[in-house]
């Protein structure tokens, strides 16, 4: 089956003869999304992604809900997050930019994590994720990656250049602006302004957070890459950021980030009308 959805994965993106490319179908399209769903393993990261955001719930319930709400905030979360939708959304983003997408370098992306390396360390990637859903394994994974910073430690120095190699930070600073951008504007459908907003106001609220999303972004992208790649050596480890620098790596990335930003959007959207509803007392 991998080897079929390969093949199907150079059809959908590549065209016939000397390198010339036509437009690939939607059909095509959604083929090759869904391949980098199985490869990469995303069915086991969206279970991960809806418990995060629960998590992130009962954080704004704490500050947005002080009278407790309607008591159904937490399931709606867990609603909009589920693992089927999340897949959804994801596989729509990430044929959208299929097109954009060099099919070789892709497929070369592709076949890198169908190595048991990659298989490893996707694997690592999920444990540490689930790991730090506890505050205590995500505060201490934080302090240990500090230290090692601090201590100018040569795993430290890996991480660093891992990041900054693979550019992790400036999609997920941008995805995080989009997100608080979608979250007020569904809140200001839903009515949860006092005073309604300005398109343009939005805009500027989101930015105002920048610095902040762009210090917690380089906080946990460190930390939790410190942690979830704890096991490799640091051949292992210098291996993989070959590969993640690559042209072939960043390739799969961008593909990847087109994915999660649909996921991110659309569910910051929804986050926002469903906590206006809340707030204002009333179900969907």
């Amino acid at each position: 089956m991998l080897r079929f959805l390969c093949l199907s994965l150079l059809i959908a993106l590549a065209g016939p003869g000397h390198g010339q490319q036509t437009a690939p179908s939607p059909r095509q399209q959604v083929q090759a999304a869904e391949t980098v769903w199985e490869v990469m393993q995303l069915d086991l990261l969206a279970p991960i992604l809806r418990d995060e955001a629960v998590a992130e719930g009962a954080e704004m319930a704490a500050t947005m809900f002080p009278r407790g709400g309607t008591g159904l905030w937490l399931s709606k979360v867990a609603a909009l997050h589920h693992p089927a939708r999340i897949k959804a959304l994801f596989l729509g983003g990430l044929a959208q930019a299929v097109p954009g997408a060099d099919p070789r370098k892709v497929q070369a992306g592709l076949d890198f994590y169908r190595t048991a390396f990659g298989r490893r360390l996707l694997a690592l990637e999920a444990s540490a994720r689930v790991a730090m859903l506890d505050e205590d394994v995500d505060a201490a994974a934080r302090d240990a990656f500090v230290q090692a910073v601090r201590q100018k430690s040569p795993r430290a120095a890996q991480i660093a250049r891992l990041i900054e190699v693979a550019d992790l930070v400036e999609p997920n600073v941008e995805g995080g602006l989009n997100a608080a951008i979608a979250f007020s504007t569904g809140f200001q459908e839903g009515g949860g302004f006092p005073m309604p907003l300005s398109e343009q106001q939005i805009i500027e609220d989101a930015w105002s957070q920048e610095p902040q999303m762009r210090a917690d972004a380089e906080d946990w992208i460190g930390a939790y890459l410190f942690l979830a790649y704890s096991s490799l050596t640091d051949a292992e480890l210098d291996a993989y950021i070959v590969f993640a620098g690559s042209d072939e790596g960043r390739a799969l990335s961008r593909l990847m980030f087109a994915g999660f930003d649909a996921v991110l959007g659309r569910t910051s959207r929804d986050m926002g009308l469903a906590a206006a509803t809340e707030l204002r007392g009333r179900q969907l």
